[in-house]
């Protein structure tokens, strides 16, 4: 972070509607953070329903107020309930590449003619947003010449699970027939899973339960949070040879499992590092 800049005004932050922040004065530099604040009426983390950020009219992020919340406590943010950051870093990595991998590469040469953020309200009487991005040069470093074409993508699936067992979970481009990705994280928002496994080319490459799970998150200083479940490769702030890559050339198949004590409805978002070509 090299300047810390005011976002341009949401245009129609009203209760029950979608605040849209042109974002394009950052084209040029690159994107690390955004922080937004909520004001107003009774404006909580809850009444955001849908987040999307899109570049050149595709969905890069898509979550809402409560799981970006969750996830961020996860990953070591501090809650403050008036304060809902965007963070395409991992700030907790161990090297510099770990770290800036995600942060949106906004030069020329990235092919992003145009960058907005949605956000739709519910239940607010009379909300407020206001907010400020985190940028820094773009830079042509050699170093960095592996991270910067990478997008810190985030997408989401709900699912309904119909009872008891152990069941394939959709997770977004998990197929390598489809192209795959390289996952950082997946978190699944459930109250009853218990447990997961993840297997490549039949190979199993993590199973744990979730209690097992969250003891190694704790060991890498990782705060787990009621009614989430994080996939986490890179728990211990290492990237390199650590995500879960499941691109085509990689790996032919690739399989996803939950575990759950009952029946719900769960969420399941993506933390993937993907060039936005692959979009």
């Amino acid at each position: 972070m090299q300047k810390q800049v005011p976002l341009d005004p949401f245009q129609n932050v009203v209760a029950n509607g979608v605040a849209v922040c042109d974002l394009n004065k950052f084209l040029g530099m690159t994107l690390e953070k955004l922080t937004l604040t909520l004001g107003g009426t009774a404006l909580t983390r809850a009444m955001i329903t849908k987040m999307e950020l899109k570049a050149n009219g595709k969905v890069i992020h898509e979550t809402d107020g409560s799981k970006l919340a969750s996830s961020n406590l996860y990953n070591g943010q501090p809650d403050d309930s008036t304060i809902l950051k965007l963070d395409f870093m991992d700030r907790k990595a161990v090297t510099v590449n770990a770290r800036q991998a995600g942060a949106m590469d906004l030069s020329a040469a990235s092919g992003v003619a145009n960058l907005r953020l949605e956000i739709t309200i519910a239940g607010a009487t009379a909300p407020t947003l206001t907010g400020f991005a985190d940028v820094s040069p773009v830079t042509d470093d050699p170093n960095e010449a592996g991270i910067r074409p990478l997008v810190a993508r985030r997408h989401r699936a709900t699912v309904v699970i119909g009872g008891a067992g152990q069941f394939a979970l959709p997770v977004p481009h998990l197929d390598p027939a489809g192209g795959g990705s390289n996952f950082r994280r997946i978190y699944i928002y459930s109250a009853q899973m218990t447990g997961f496994k993840a297997v490549r080319d039949g190979v199993t490459d993590f199973e744990l339960t979730k209690l097992q799970n969250e003891a190694a998150q704790k060991d890498n200083y990782k705060t787990p949070q009621a009614n989430v479940v994080v996939f986490d490769p890179v728990q211990d702030g290492q990237l390199a040879g650590r995500t879960w890559d499941t691109r085509k050339g990689v790996c032919q198949s690739a399989q996803f499992y939950g575990t759950f004590g009952s029946g719900e409805t769960i969420t399941i978002e993506t933390e993937e590092l993907i060039g936005l070509g692959a979009y």
